[in-house]
């Protein structure tokens, strides 16, 4: 039988084509993989209070973390994620990647403009009965104290409520100051501090964007909280 050599060589490219090829198509899905594997990095941490140490061991090539869902993550681990462009989301649900950070917090502003300009700097809430006789002490112009609030958790949402309608700033007088910070620090909008000394305030000022300060109102009187409002308001009208 006489074989054209063509037709051999044509013979020996099927046979190994045929062979090549299941590990050709295995290797490109393996590296599909892997690249889709990449685009989605991801961790997941466990802490009940996600804050700088917790975020500390993050690979730089992570672009989310989830959390617990009723985890409380600390304005700073907030603004460092926001910096480097890593989305947070909590378990069972889903959010949008955050925006990079500006120099100032985003404040969220009332549909009419000429009603945010009209409002006073500082909103006050408190669950005292000193509040009528703090307004009095404060400039009604650049101040709003409200009417006495039943419960700190109450507290903290109305200044809440407060500031999304176009206040610049919150002070709230609480019984329990770190449970308020809690409750306050789930809030994406709120950048609260608490201020357990005046010396606080120095340092509160120069290393947190802060809009919420958190006052023991068990701590400070009336004069007390009527100081803390007025260097809070100076502090205000600097960052215009």
């Amino acid at each position: 039988m006489n074989v054209n050599p063509s037709e051999i060589e044509r013979i020996v490219r099927e046979v190994l084509s045929s062979m090549t090829a299941p590990h050709l198509a295995s290797a490109t899905a393996t590296s599909n993989q892997a690249v889709a594997t990449t685009t989605a990095a991801s961790v997941s941490l466990r802490e009940s209070v996600i804050g700088l140490e917790a975020l500390r061991g993050v690979p730089s090539e992570v672009t989310a973390i989830q959390v617990l869902s009723k985890a409380v993550v600390t304005p700073a681990a907030r603004d460092w994620l926001r910096d480097r462009g890593v989305a947070i989301t909590r378990s069972g649900e889903i959010t949008t990647k955050p925006a990079i950070a500006t120099a100032s917090p985003v404040i969220a502003q009332p549909a009419n403009a000429s009603v945010a300009q009209a409002l006073p700097r500082l909103f006050i809430a408190g669950a005292v009965d000193w509040l009528p006789s703090l307004s009095k002490q404060l400039c009604p112009k650049q101040t709003k104290v409200a009417e006495r609030v039943a419960d700190d958790a109450s507290v903290v949402r109305a200044i809440a409520v407060a500031i999304r309608s176009g206040y610049r700033s919150g002070l709230a007088l609480v019984d329990a100051p770190h449970s308020a910070l809690w409750q306050s620090a789930r809030d994406d909008l709120l950048r609260p501090a608490v201020v357990s000394q005046w010396s606080d305030l120095a340092d509160i000022f120069r290393e947190v964007p802060v809009n919420l300060l958190i006052v023991p109102s068990k701590r400070w009187g009336i004069a007390g909280a009527a100081n803390i409002a007025r260097r809070f308001l100076v502090h205000v009208g600097s960052q215009s």
